[in-house]
């Protein structure tokens, strides 16, 4: 949500794709306005300013990603959540990575075994403190550190709100806003000047229901 309202912030339409199950999805209440199910009835769309959202409606993983309205030349962000299926395998190669992780000892050892199936371009949101402890630094794989190193860890800070309410349509904090911002630019720096049309996220590594 963070990166697609950064693209949002930016005049981009932005097209956000929520692969977790109904039961699990973060985004239930995010969006402004409903508009209903698309013609499969695998999809549920809303709108959130000019973000559009698609989450799940079945039990069932749909057949293929909804298409976006009208002409549809932003970003799209599109949500694998815990990837429980390997859809990051098929689609890492049409798309930027960002790896969601908490900065704890199982949570980077995670992050380094999904990073070690991805390509290059790969950016980390790690959801809590910028300073991580030193066991977790000391735990860090070869590849998450080179990501630190090249400054592609973005740190995402817990606001108490979200953790308490959840998403709703009202705008994110502050401070998550500019992490989202700060992964866009980060998402975009391998084509300069030009955006990125396709984002993954994929949360493995971080905790259930911690998705932002």
């Amino acid at each position: 949500m963070a990166i697609s309202d950064a693209a949002a912030a930016t005049g981009r339409p932005a097209h956000l794709i929520d692969n977790a199950h109904p039961a699990r999805s973060g985004l239930g209440a995010a969006a402004s306005t409903e508009l209903g199910s698309d013609d499969t009835g695998a999809w549920r769309r809303g709108l959130r300013s000019t973000v559009t959202i698609d989450r799940r409606t079945t039990d069932a993983l749909p057949g293929g990603w909804p298409v976006p309205a009208g002409d549809h030349a932003g970003v799209t962000v599109l949500d694998l959540g815990l990837d429980a299926d390997g859809r990051a395998a098929r689609t890492v190669d049409r798309a930027h990575t960002v790896v969601v992780c908490r900065p704890t000892v199982p949570g980077v050892r995670l992050t380094e075994a999904l990073l070690d199936q991805l390509g290059d371009q790969v950016v980390v949101a790690a959801v809590g403190a910028g300073r991580w402890p030193g066991e977790v630094a000391a735990s860090s794989g070869p590849r998450l550190r080179a990501l630190r190193l090249a400054g592609r860890v973005v740190a995402v800070p817990i606001e108490r709100r979200l953790e308490v309410t959840g998403l709703t349509g009202r705008p994110l904090p502050s401070s998550v806003q500019a992490a989202g911002h700060a992964l866009l630019v980060l998402l975009g720096s391998r084509r300069p000047g030009v955006a990125p049309t396709s984002v993954t996220t994929t949360g493995r590594g971080s905790l259930p229901g911690a998705s932002r």
